[in-house]
This record gives C-alpha cells, structure tokens and sequence, in this order.
C-alpha cells in the first residue's frame, strides 16, 4: 500500500474525503493518541548525515508558530487525520507532512512545493523548549562583532558579505550575513573558542553555517537546504562594506523611464502609463511569494502604502513565480496579499524566477540581480532610485538605516509636486510625462498645463 503521506495536499484537497476514510482505516490500528500538547516545541531537519538544523517553534489554539530568534512567523492551523498531521507554513507553499508517534513524537518531511522534483528534507520534533548547546568560552577568545566574508571564494562565482555578529551569555551567538543581493535572515547557534555554528528555518530556506576559528579569521560550510553547499571564508574588519545597493541596478543608456504591460489577478493589463498612477510617486517592487526577503519587504511597502497613499504613492508588485503554472501562482499571491495585508496590485510577470527572464521582461534594465529589486519613480515619471535587494529587520541597523532614508526620500517626492487640482484630468503625453486638462491645471510647483518643474 503507498504512503498516505505521499498524497499531495497543495491544492483544493477534492480527494481529501475517501482519503480521510483511508487514513482513519490505517489509524483505527494505532493506539489512541491523545490531543498534540501546545506551548515549545523542539524541530530537527536532517540535511545530511550528522548535519541536523535545528530550531524552535510553538503551538498555540492549533496554530504553529515558526520561532527564529526576535522573529515570529505564524503558520497555518494543524490539520489532524488520525495519527497523521499537515500544516502549511505562512505565507510560503510548504508544509510540514508527519506521523504522530506513540511516544509523541512527530516524523516525516518538511516539503517545499516551489522547489522540482518532490523536494522534502527529513523532519522530526518532540515537545520541550529549545535550548542551543551552551560553553563556557574565555573573554580573550569574544567573537569579533564585525566580519568581510567570501562566499565559494576563489570561483567565477564567489561574492561578498558581511558578517555581523552578536555574542551573548555561556557561547550564545546571533546575527545574520548581509550580501549585495539581500540578508540571510535571523540566524541563531552558538559559538566556542574554536567554532562557530548558526541556523534558520522561516518556511521557505533551511540555512546552516558552520565555521572553524583560527585567531581572527573563519574558514566555513553554507548549506542551504539539500540542493546547495558551498565555502566560505572570513576575517574580522570593523570596516567591511559592500558596493552600495542603489548602484548596482540602473537605466540603460537610451531609456529614461520604466514601462511594461502585465496583468492582473482579474486577467485586466495594469501598465504604468494608467490614469491610476499618474502625477503619483510610483513604487515597483521585483518580487516573488517563495522569497522570504521578498516578504519582509513587502511588509513595509504596504505600510508605506497605508501611510502615504492619500498623499499621492502608488506601490505595485511584478512577481515572478516559481512552477510555470499560472493559476498555482495567482493562488500563491492571493495568500500572500491576505496574510500580509496587502492593498496594492501585485501584478504576475512570470512563471519563472530565473533573472534572465526577469531582465528581458524589463530590458530597459542593465540588469536583474535580486529579488526583490525595487524602482522609485517620481510624478513625472523619472526613475529616481533603483534599490537591489532587502536589508530585513534581522539586519538590525541595517534596516533601521534603510527605513529611515527611505521614507525621507519619499517624503521629499511627495512633496516635490503638488497634485493636480479638483476636476483636473490627468492624461499621458507621446514624451511619456502627463499633463493636466484645460478645466483645472497644476497646482504650484508646475508650469501651466505641464509636468515639469520649474
């Protein structure tokens, strides 16, 4: 007989009730098992042998809420079927498969959907708070807060990061890698005078970094999952930068404006040049639902675009999906703009998410290094910034930093114009500006009639 956790459980679940029935068969010779305990909970994912991440999360109300450091990510509620469990993972198309054990226990796999070829990792977990393994470790031998590091170093493919680090009581350690495309999130571990280990697990990458110490320098393994594996070096500098992220992705020479046609989840074209985003400051976010990075940004532009929109911002979303299945994807942007409460159009550009297509559906671009990868437009159209990549709040202040400058920027080009007047028109021009009708015209900061500033 196959096993009943082989059963796809993604999509409309048609079959779940003679599957049901199949599972309350098998269970019907299983001892009972009493109702799955609530509060800590210890999670094991076995990337290779003898390569166990591990990490914590809670059960509350029949919901599990994924633990990483500060970080809080809710899941969906537990779907019990006799002696077996289901639970997606937020927003991510994932989920936790596994069989209750007498013991009380769970095994079985955590499967990524967005991933080919049925990818699963091996799971476990069992009741109990999780408590990284602890040491003693000298103060002479304190971990350096600041770190250069290089990723598959000596390979047409390696690139650079930042290490940050902080160090805690009895060898705890956390901290995060920035790198020139995004963060690794909230990592967690623990540290010795020899070694160094941090983990994360947010529903849609399992990352583990292990690293050797010798004096000031690391000499380490990146494992993201069971699909990668790569080295990495380190040595501690307080002055460790990386290019900066508003110059790495820019306008082609011969282009002065961003435009494209893609449609959204009513099947309408959504175009820049549409009445909706004219004379507004325009924010168009590169993302995709399987991008944790992705997703802390999206939360602070639906922010923005709470805060800012009566004022005159628009924020729209091109996602690239993974999967080539158009219908799988609009279902993956609909959780996503439910869960994370966002009100502005997420249009799909692809059902891909490799760069090079996401390059040649906006080819004025030099380039598409990142998702996400985030263009600011002023009213009159003018690409003011190109931001590649997401500095999320593992970064600390990082983020911070970011947040800051970035609402002073759009506050400053919310204000640079003023709005057309009540029961103006606004209409787009062949020169690709726009121009106010006859009946009203600009209000100050604009010629008559004309979207340029004086």
């Amino acid at each position: 007989m196959n096993n009943p956790l082989s059963f796809s459980w993604r999509n409309d679940h048609r079959a779940w009730p003679g599957l049901i029935g199949l599972l309350l068969l098998l269970g019907a010779c299983q001892p009972a098992l009493g109702p799955v305990p609530e509060g800590p909970w210890q999670g094991k994912l076995h990337l290779q042998p003898g390569v166990v991440l591990p990490f914590a999360f809670e059960l509350r109300e029949g919901r599990l809420t994924l633990i990483n450091g500060e970080e809080r990510l809710p899941g969906d509620s537990l779907r019990i079927v006799g002696d077996s469990v289901f639970v997606r993972l937020g927003v991510f198309d994932s989920e936790f498969r596994v069989r209750r054990l007498a013991s009380g226990q769970w095994q079985g796999h955590w499967y990524d959907y967005n991933r080919k070829d049925n990818y699963r990792i091996p799971f476990e977990a069992r009741v109990g708070e999780y408590i990284p393994p602890m040491a003693m470790v000298p103060e002479e031998a304190a971990l350096a807060p600041r770190w250069a590091v290089d990723f598959s170093p000596a390979t047409d493919h390696h690139y650079p990061a930042i290490g940050i680090f902080e160090t805690g009581e009895r060898g705890r350690l956390t901290g995060t890698f920035l790198t020139e495309t995004g963060d690794y999130r909230y990592l967690q571990g623990h540290y010795t005078v020899d070694s160094l280990w941090l983990t994360t697990f947010d529903g849609s990458h399992a990352f583990y970094f292990a690293a050797r110490r010798a004096g000031d320098s690391l000499q380490g393994v990146f494992l993201s999952g069971i699909h990668w594996e790569e080295p990495w070096l380190a040595v501690a500098d307080p002055a460790a930068r990386l290019r900066g992220p508003d110059s790495l992705t820019f306008l082609k020479p011969g282009y002065e404006r961003v435009a494209f046609t893609f449609p959204d989840a009513e099947g309408q074209a959504v175009s820049l040049s549409d009445p909706r985003f004219a004379g507004k400051v325009v924010i168009v976010q590169l993302l995709g639902t399987w991008c944790p990075n992705c997703m802390d940004e999206t939360k602070l532009l639906a922010q923005w675009h709470r805060r800012y929109r009566d004022q005159g911002l628009e924020v729209v979303g091109l996602a690239f999906e993974a999967g080539g299945d158009a219908d799988l994807a609009w279902t993956r942007i609909a959780r996503v703009q439910e869960a994370l409460a966002v009100d502005y159009p997420i249009l799909l550009a692809a059902t891909v998410t490799d760069k090079d297509t996401a390059a040649a559906r906006l080819p004025m671009l030099n380039q598409v290094m990142s998702y996400p990868t985030t263009i600011f437009i002023d009213r009159t159209g003018k690409v003011r910034r190109i931001h590649t990549g997401f500095s999320g709040p593992g970064t600390g202040a990082a983020y911070e930093r970011f947040v800051q400058k970035y609402e002073a920027l759009i506050e400053a080009w919310l204000g640079e114009y003023m709005r057309c007047l009540e029961g103006c028109t606004v209409s787009p021009t062949l020169a690709g500006g726009y121009i106010c009708d006859a009946v009203g015209g600009w209000n100050d900061g604009f010629h008559p009639q004309s979207m340029s500033p004086r």
